[in-house]
Protein backbone atom coordinates (compact mmCIF):
# COMPACT_ATOMS: atom_id res chain seq x y z
CA UNK A 1 0.00 0.00 0.00
CA UNK A 2 1.62 3.41 -1.26
CA UNK A 3 0.73 6.01 1.57
CA UNK A 4 0.57 9.60 0.76
CA UNK A 5 2.35 11.10 3.67
CA UNK A 6 5.93 11.51 1.08
CA UNK A 7 4.06 12.67 -1.75
CA UNK A 8 2.17 15.50 0.25
CA UNK A 9 4.49 16.97 1.74
CA UNK A 10 6.86 17.46 -1.16
CA UNK A 11 4.18 18.03 -3.42
CA UNK A 12 0.81 19.36 -2.40
CA UNK A 13 2.52 21.71 0.39
CA UNK A 14 4.91 23.39 -1.70
CA UNK A 15 2.48 24.31 -4.57
CA UNK A 16 -0.28 24.79 -2.51
CA UNK A 17 1.60 27.19 -0.10
CA UNK A 18 3.23 28.65 -3.67
CA UNK A 19 -0.17 29.42 -4.86
CA UNK A 20 -1.63 31.10 -1.56
CA UNK A 21 1.39 33.58 -1.63
CA UNK A 22 -0.07 34.35 -5.20
CA UNK A 23 -3.75 34.66 -4.22
CA UNK A 24 -4.35 35.97 -0.32
CA UNK A 25 -4.29 39.52 -0.53
CA UNK A 26 -7.34 40.48 1.28
CA UNK A 27 -7.13 41.67 5.47
CA UNK A 28 -9.17 38.20 6.87
CA UNK A 29 -6.79 35.61 4.83
CA UNK A 30 -3.40 37.57 5.04
CA UNK A 31 -0.35 35.10 5.59
CA UNK A 32 -0.51 31.64 6.27
CA UNK A 33 -0.12 28.70 8.86
CA UNK A 34 -0.07 24.75 8.93
CA UNK A 35 -2.87 21.97 9.26
CA UNK A 36 -1.94 18.50 10.63
CA UNK A 37 -5.21 16.16 10.21
CA UNK A 38 -4.99 12.82 11.56
CA UNK A 39 -7.17 9.78 12.33
CA UNK A 40 -7.20 7.45 14.38
CA UNK A 41 -9.38 4.21 16.19
CA UNK A 42 -9.94 3.91 19.48
CA UNK A 43 -12.07 2.36 22.30
CA UNK A 44 -13.26 4.66 24.90
CA UNK A 45 -14.64 2.25 27.64
CA UNK A 46 -11.54 0.84 28.33
CA UNK A 47 -11.71 -2.49 27.59
CA UNK A 48 -8.74 -2.26 24.21
CA UNK A 49 -6.32 0.15 26.06
CA UNK A 50 -2.87 -0.73 25.80
CA UNK A 51 -3.41 -3.09 22.59
CA UNK A 52 -1.56 -2.68 19.53
CA UNK A 53 -2.51 -5.46 17.20
CA UNK A 54 -6.04 -5.62 17.74
CA UNK A 55 -8.78 -3.91 20.43
CA UNK A 56 -10.78 -5.83 22.04
CA UNK A 57 -14.38 -3.86 22.15
CA UNK A 58 -16.67 -5.57 24.33
CA UNK A 59 -16.80 -9.15 26.14
CA UNK A 60 -18.21 -10.40 22.74
CA UNK A 61 -15.94 -8.43 20.06
CA UNK A 62 -12.37 -8.11 19.24
CA UNK A 63 -11.55 -5.93 16.20
CA UNK A 64 -7.72 -6.78 14.34
CA UNK A 65 -8.66 -4.77 11.07
CA UNK A 66 -10.05 -1.40 10.70
CA UNK A 67 -9.79 0.47 7.14
CA UNK A 68 -10.99 3.14 5.64
CA UNK A 69 -11.19 4.53 2.23
CA UNK A 70 -11.56 8.62 1.97
CA UNK A 71 -11.10 11.04 -1.29
CA UNK A 72 -12.22 14.28 -0.27
CA UNK A 73 -11.62 17.26 2.39
CA UNK A 74 -13.34 20.28 3.24
CA UNK A 75 -13.13 22.95 5.54
CA UNK A 76 -15.79 24.86 6.16
CA UNK A 77 -15.64 28.75 7.56
CA UNK A 78 -17.76 30.74 9.73
CA UNK A 79 -20.26 32.49 7.47
CA UNK A 80 -18.07 35.59 7.23
CA UNK A 81 -15.33 34.03 5.79
CA UNK A 82 -14.40 31.19 2.91
CA UNK A 83 -14.30 27.35 2.44
CA UNK A 84 -11.20 25.70 1.69
CA UNK A 85 -11.74 22.42 -0.42
CA UNK A 86 -9.27 19.45 -1.36
CA UNK A 87 -11.27 16.84 -3.43
CA UNK A 88 -8.92 13.48 -4.53
CA UNK A 89 -10.50 11.28 -7.73
CA UNK A 90 -7.70 9.47 -8.65
CA UNK A 91 -8.20 6.23 -10.70
CA UNK A 92 -4.23 5.18 -9.89
CA UNK A 93 -4.91 4.29 -6.53
CA UNK A 94 -1.67 5.37 -5.29
CA UNK A 95 0.16 8.12 -7.65
CA UNK A 96 -0.39 11.48 -6.29
CA UNK A 97 -1.64 14.43 -8.50
CA UNK A 98 -2.33 18.62 -8.06
CA UNK A 99 -4.64 20.28 -9.81
CA UNK A 100 -5.54 23.95 -9.08
CA UNK A 101 -8.49 26.52 -9.95
CA UNK A 102 -8.72 30.08 -9.10
CA UNK A 103 -11.32 32.67 -10.00
CA UNK A 104 -8.03 35.40 -10.93
CA UNK A 105 -9.85 37.98 -8.68
CA UNK A 106 -6.74 38.71 -6.58
CA UNK A 107 -8.43 36.84 -3.41
CA UNK A 108 -8.40 33.49 -1.83
CA UNK A 109 -12.12 33.15 -1.25
CA UNK A 110 -14.89 30.84 -1.72
CA UNK A 111 -14.95 31.18 -5.26
CA UNK A 112 -11.51 29.31 -5.57
CA UNK A 113 -10.92 25.34 -5.61
CA UNK A 114 -7.89 23.33 -4.75
CA UNK A 115 -7.81 19.39 -5.80
CA UNK A 116 -5.57 16.57 -4.54
CA UNK A 117 -5.32 13.49 -6.15
CA UNK A 118 -5.53 10.55 -4.09
CA UNK A 119 -6.83 8.45 -2.37
CA UNK A 120 -6.20 7.92 1.49
CA UNK A 121 -6.23 4.53 2.77
CA UNK A 122 -6.25 4.63 6.02
CA UNK A 123 -5.05 1.88 8.57
CA UNK A 124 -7.22 3.00 12.10
CA UNK A 125 -5.24 0.28 13.90
CA UNK A 126 -1.96 1.01 13.13
CA UNK A 127 -1.84 3.98 16.17
CA UNK A 128 -2.35 7.50 15.38
CA UNK A 129 -1.87 8.28 11.63
CA UNK A 130 -0.83 11.23 10.25
CA UNK A 131 -1.88 11.70 6.46
CA UNK A 132 -1.96 15.13 5.40
CA UNK A 133 0.07 18.47 6.19
CA UNK A 134 -1.20 21.27 3.99
CA UNK A 135 -0.64 25.08 4.39
CA UNK A 136 -3.89 27.09 4.56
CA UNK A 137 -4.57 30.82 4.93
CA UNK A 138 -4.94 32.41 8.61
CA UNK A 139 -9.14 31.93 9.33
CA UNK A 140 -11.40 30.08 12.30
CA UNK A 141 -12.51 26.97 10.38
CA UNK A 142 -15.46 25.35 12.17
CA UNK A 143 -15.77 21.72 11.02
CA UNK A 144 -14.25 19.18 8.73
CA UNK A 145 -16.07 17.80 5.87
CA UNK A 146 -14.82 14.34 3.85
CA UNK A 147 -16.30 11.48 1.80
CA UNK A 148 -16.06 7.77 1.79
CA UNK A 149 -15.34 6.47 -1.41
CA UNK A 150 -14.19 3.14 -2.87
CA UNK A 151 -10.80 1.95 -2.83
CA UNK A 152 -9.25 2.14 -6.69
CA UNK A 153 -6.00 0.09 -6.08
CA UNK A 154 -6.55 -3.75 -6.95
CA UNK A 155 -3.77 -4.70 -4.59
CA UNK A 156 -5.23 -3.63 -1.60
CA UNK A 157 -7.83 -5.60 0.65
CA UNK A 158 -10.18 -2.14 0.30
CA UNK A 159 -9.96 -2.43 -3.46
CA UNK A 160 -14.03 -1.84 -4.29
CA UNK A 161 -14.70 -1.06 -0.76
CA UNK A 162 -14.41 2.21 1.38
CA UNK A 163 -14.40 0.44 5.14
CA UNK A 164 -13.17 -3.08 6.00
CA UNK A 165 -13.54 -4.09 9.59
CA UNK A 166 -12.36 -7.81 10.42
CA UNK A 167 -11.91 -9.65 14.27
CA UNK A 168 -14.15 -11.87 16.29
CA UNK A 169 -17.71 -12.20 17.48
CA UNK A 170 -17.74 -14.76 20.68
CA UNK A 171 -14.68 -16.33 18.95
CA UNK A 172 -16.19 -16.59 15.43
CA UNK A 173 -14.06 -14.89 12.75
CA UNK A 174 -16.11 -12.01 11.11
CA UNK A 175 -15.83 -9.44 8.36
CA UNK A 176 -17.76 -6.20 7.19
CA UNK A 177 -16.97 -4.25 4.67
CA UNK A 178 -19.28 -1.77 2.50
CA UNK A 179 -18.73 0.60 -0.47
CA UNK A 180 -20.57 3.37 0.58
CA UNK A 181 -19.63 7.12 -0.78
CA UNK A 182 -21.13 8.93 2.04
CA UNK A 183 -20.30 12.75 3.18
CA UNK A 184 -19.17 12.85 6.09
CA UNK A 185 -19.64 16.34 8.66
CA UNK A 186 -17.65 16.27 12.02
CA UNK A 187 -16.88 19.02 14.68
CA UNK A 188 -15.53 18.94 18.08
CA UNK A 189 -17.77 17.95 21.04
CA UNK A 190 -17.04 21.01 22.41
CA UNK A 191 -18.90 23.29 20.01
CA UNK A 192 -16.72 26.37 21.86
CA UNK A 193 -13.61 24.73 19.85
CA UNK A 194 -12.65 25.58 16.11
CA UNK A 195 -9.64 25.11 14.12
CA UNK A 196 -8.16 28.29 14.12
CA UNK A 197 -4.95 28.76 11.84
CA UNK A 198 -3.13 32.09 13.14
CA UNK A 199 0.23 31.84 11.68
CA UNK A 200 0.97 28.16 13.47
CA UNK A 201 0.67 24.79 13.11
CA UNK A 202 -2.39 22.88 14.69
CA UNK A 203 -2.97 19.86 14.32
CA UNK A 204 -6.42 17.60 14.75
CA UNK A 205 -7.08 13.93 14.67
CA UNK A 206 -10.32 12.28 13.05
CA UNK A 207 -11.43 9.69 16.13
CA UNK A 208 -13.54 6.33 14.84
CA UNK A 209 -14.80 5.13 18.47
CA UNK A 210 -15.42 1.42 18.09
CA UNK A 211 -17.15 1.07 21.85
CA UNK A 212 -19.57 3.51 20.54
CA UNK A 213 -19.99 1.51 17.06
CA UNK A 214 -20.59 -2.16 18.52
CA UNK A 215 -22.57 -1.35 21.85
CA UNK A 216 -24.73 -3.66 22.74
CA UNK A 217 -27.07 -1.09 24.04
CA UNK A 218 -26.80 2.22 21.49
CA UNK A 219 -24.76 0.88 18.74
CA UNK A 220 -25.02 -2.59 16.95
CA UNK A 221 -25.05 -5.59 18.28
CA UNK A 222 -22.70 -8.11 16.57
CA UNK A 223 -23.92 -10.84 18.92
CA UNK A 224 -27.41 -11.17 16.73
CA UNK A 225 -24.88 -11.37 13.57
CA UNK A 226 -25.08 -15.41 11.66
CA UNK A 227 -22.86 -17.43 9.82
CA UNK A 228 -25.76 -18.52 7.03
CA UNK A 229 -23.66 -20.26 4.86
CA UNK A 230 -21.96 -21.92 7.35
CA UNK A 231 -18.13 -21.63 6.09
CA UNK A 232 -16.99 -20.45 9.37
CA UNK A 233 -17.18 -17.15 8.94
CA UNK A 234 -19.33 -14.27 9.68
CA UNK A 235 -20.14 -12.14 6.49
CA UNK A 236 -21.33 -8.59 7.11
CA UNK A 237 -22.08 -7.14 3.46
CA UNK A 238 -24.26 -5.32 1.16
CA UNK A 239 -23.97 -8.40 -0.74
CA UNK A 240 -25.87 -10.24 2.32
CA UNK A 241 -24.23 -13.74 1.81
CA UNK A 242 -25.03 -14.85 4.97
CA UNK A 243 -28.32 -13.12 5.60
CA UNK A 244 -26.25 -10.20 8.04
CA UNK A 245 -27.69 -6.93 5.29
CA UNK A 246 -29.98 -5.12 8.30
CA UNK A 247 -26.75 -5.38 10.01
CA UNK A 248 -24.44 -3.66 7.51
CA UNK A 249 -26.85 -0.96 7.36
CA UNK A 250 -26.24 -0.53 10.77
CA UNK A 251 -22.91 -0.41 11.20
CA UNK A 252 -22.80 1.69 8.06
CA UNK A 253 -24.84 4.57 9.64
CA UNK A 254 -23.36 3.83 13.01
CA UNK A 255 -19.90 4.19 12.10
CA UNK A 256 -20.89 8.43 10.62
CA UNK A 257 -22.48 9.40 13.77
CA UNK A 258 -19.61 8.23 16.26
CA UNK A 259 -17.12 10.42 14.10
CA UNK A 260 -15.01 13.13 16.69
CA UNK A 261 -12.89 15.74 16.25
CA UNK A 262 -9.66 15.77 18.61
CA UNK A 263 -7.72 19.11 19.04
CA UNK A 264 -4.14 18.09 19.18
Amino acid sequence: MITPNYYLKRVFTLIFGAVLMFSCSNDETDGNGTLKISAKASVNNGAGKGISSGKNVNTDVFVSDFRINIREFELEMDESEFEVEFESESESGGELEFETEWDDDGYFDYQDEFELEGPFELDLLAGEISFLTVDVPNATFEELEFKFDRGTNPDSDLFGKSVLIQGTVNDIPFVFWNDFEDEVEVDFEDNTIDIRIKDNTEGITIEFDLSQIFDVVSGVDLSQAVDGNEDGTIEISPEDTDGNNALAEQIRERIKTVIDLLDD
